[in-house]
């Protein structure tokens, strides 16, 4: 079993990073291998929408993204985290996220659909300092981008209201709850 976690927050030692850390140690007590990619340390550009991948399913671009699209072919599990920026996902999310036109296009276009035949689970985690935060348009955007690369989503993780850098820390039970949904996502029932 591979859990792969992508962190959207450019914070080292952050709250999406704390969060990301403690649902993968909880994958890995529950047996799983682990990847973990720093989405904002990687070399990628935004998609530049020369639909390329409609036609070959490869996206013509060649950066970074190489090593996130292998993992998330090989994956089992996916665990994303981002913070909320301006009401939607960090731009080293969204770019990933677009950047992923080609896998999408793999499946719907060319019939060649990432984990065809395998369940696999993915889980969305996300923090934001506004205490008012719905993420209701970051979890759409989330859960498209799972179907989309061939995950079943299965849960969030939001946390409203927590901006300072470690600040998850002081929320009773947010690093618990999610060690606990890395293991459900690591075991054959997902959450």
């Amino acid at each position: 079993m591979l859990v792969v976690g992508l962190l959207g927050s450019p914070r080292k030692g952050g709250n999406c990073d704390l969060l990301l850390d403690a649902a993968l140690e909880g994958a890995r007590e529950a047996g799983a291998r682990i990847e973990k990619v720093e989405l904002a340390r990687l070399d990628v550009e935004f998609c530049r929408a020369c639909n390329k991948c409609f036609e070959t399913g490869e996206c013509a671009q060649e950066d970074d993204m190489e090593e996130v699209y292998s993992l998330l072919e090989r994956a089992d599990s996916a665990i994303l985290c981002s913070p909320i920026w301006f009401s939607g996902l960090s731009s080293p999310t969204k770019t990933m996220i677009d950047r992923c036109q080609c896998l999408w296009a793999r499946g719907e276009f060319l019939g060649r659909p990432l984990g065809k035949g395998r369940e696999r689970r993915a889980a969305f985690i996300s923090v934001a300092g506004d205490e008012k935060e719905s993420f209701r348009g970051a979890v759409h955007v989330a859960r498209s981008f799972f179907v989309a690369v061939g995950f079943r989503p299965v849960g969030e993780l939001l946390f409203p209201g927590v901006s300072e850098k470690g600040d998850i820390a002081n929320v009773a039970g947010a690093l618990d709850k999610a060690k606990e949904l890395g293991r459900s996502i690591a075991s054959s029932g997902g959450q």
